[in-house]
């Protein structure tokens, strides 16, 4: 049985540098993390213990954003583009993940700056993005949250490329 050339070059690519590979489960950790703090923030309410874990949760999410920036500096530069799979789910998935890792940031960013919450830990403040006397906080941070979910379904589904990636190459090796 033949296998096509985008099989055997992605079976014959060497494995990510560790530069690369560190970018990528930081920011894993970190979307995971924000997820759960966020859904967390929703349940426990008003108080002393959610104004900390909102402190916490938009502290991440700008080392999020940076991180991501950071991410799509590196894949330019180290010219890494080129190891995305021509296959027909992994460059679509790939493009909306760094899409929805750009836009979720931003639009909690943008809410908490038309909120006027733009404190971060350590005494840090975020810029303002969004005036506050235009309002709108609730649909930014709404459109924040439900993107979020969207960014969830997306890992998900990335998660799910990949496995199958990996289970395919092992079954052609052995």
């Amino acid at each position: 049985m033949a296998i096509s050339e985008a099989e055997a070059g992605a079976a014959a690519r060497p494995p990510l540098p560790a530069i690369a590979q560190i970018l990528h489960w930081l920011t894993a950790a970190l979307v995971l993390t924000l997820f759960a703090s966020g859904v967390m923030m929703k349940q426990i309410g008003e108080g002393r213990a959610a104004d900390t874990l909102y402190l916490c949760h938009k502290t991440a999410g700008a080392l999020l954003l940076g991180l991501v920036l950071i991410r799509i500096a590196y894949r330019l530069f180290a010219q890494l583009t080129a190891r995305w799979r021509k296959g027909a789910a992994s460059r679509p998935v790939h493009a909306l993940l760094y899409l929805a890792l750009l836009v979720v940031p931003l639009l909690g960013w943008a809410g908490v700056s038309a909120f006027g919450a733009r404190q971060l830990l350590f005494g840090l403040s975020l810029p303002a993005i969004w005036p506050e006397e235009m309002g709108h906080a609730d649909l930014l941070l709404t459109s924040h949250a439900w993107l979020a979910f969207g960014l969830i379904a997306l890992v998900v589904i990335h998660i799910g490329v990949a496995l199958g990636d990996y289970l395919t190459r092992d079954a052609k090796a052995g």
